[in-house]
């Protein structure tokens, strides 16, 4: 498959088709994404594969563990838009409670360049750099060649980042279940994958002109 063409491909599945994925697959999609740029090549990222049914099932009880106990909170100011938060999680983020695979998308703080040059300096916006994150940009990079390398491999995923919210469960399971308790490391995003069902619609992007400015 061209790389144009597996770009074009990529879409956010949220329906998966019965079917295991094979260790050897899974390697595959990893070593695609580790070979992604990262700002000063420190690759801050770690890849948790999970393929346990109980284990999947547990970190969608953890998100909803955290998402009622955010609603409840809400109920006493907005039982409505607590309700709504209830209604989000189970139709945008639980469905991969039925795919065959899902990553939990460990990854490290990146401290860009002229950050501790500017904190030493004593200039009171050295904040706003870590604030506009440019270590995200790497794991972005790494993420993507992991899902197209999956659309190469005859799979569909969904990258979500709804669930952050329930980091601190998330990563709790991982050190229990995974042994992963890496120093600095926090959980970025969830990647599930499976085989996917047909016919599944995706948003229209932006025109061309919409996002290119040219200046020669």
């Amino acid at each position: 498959m061209e790389l144009m063409e597996l770009i074009a491909k990529r879409q956010s599945i949220r329906r998966y088709k019965p079917g295991d994925i094979p260790v050897s697959d899974i390697e595959k999609m990893v070593d695609a994404a580790r070979l992604a740029p990262s700002g000063k090549n420190l690759q801050y990222w770690h890849y948790i594969a999970i393929k346990n049914r109980e284990l999947i099932r547990a970190v969608g009880d953890a998100i909803l563990a955290e998402n009622e106990r955010i609603c409840r909170i809400t109920d006493a100011i907005d039982r409505k838009r607590a309700d709504k938060f209830r209604t989000f999680v189970r139709n945008f983020t639980l469905f991969f409670l039925d795919a065959p695979l899902l990553f939990v998308v460990m990854a490290k703080q990146y401290e860009p360049s002229g950050y501790f040059e500017m904190e030493f300096a004593g200039l009171d916006n050295a904040w706003l750099i870590l604030e506009k994150n440019p270590g995200m940009q790497g794991l972005g990079a790494s993420i993507e060649h992991l899902t197209l390398r999956a659309i190469e491999l005859g799979y569909g995923s969904c990258w979500l980042t709804s669930a952050n919210y329930a980091d601190e469960g998330i990563e709790a399971l991982m050190r229990e279940k995974a042994g992963f308790d890496e120093p600095g490391y926090f959980m970025a995003a969830l990647i599930s994958v499976g085989i996917p069902e047909e016919n599944q619609k995706s948003p229209p992007k932006k025109a061309l002109s919409e996002i290119l400015t040219i200046l020669e």
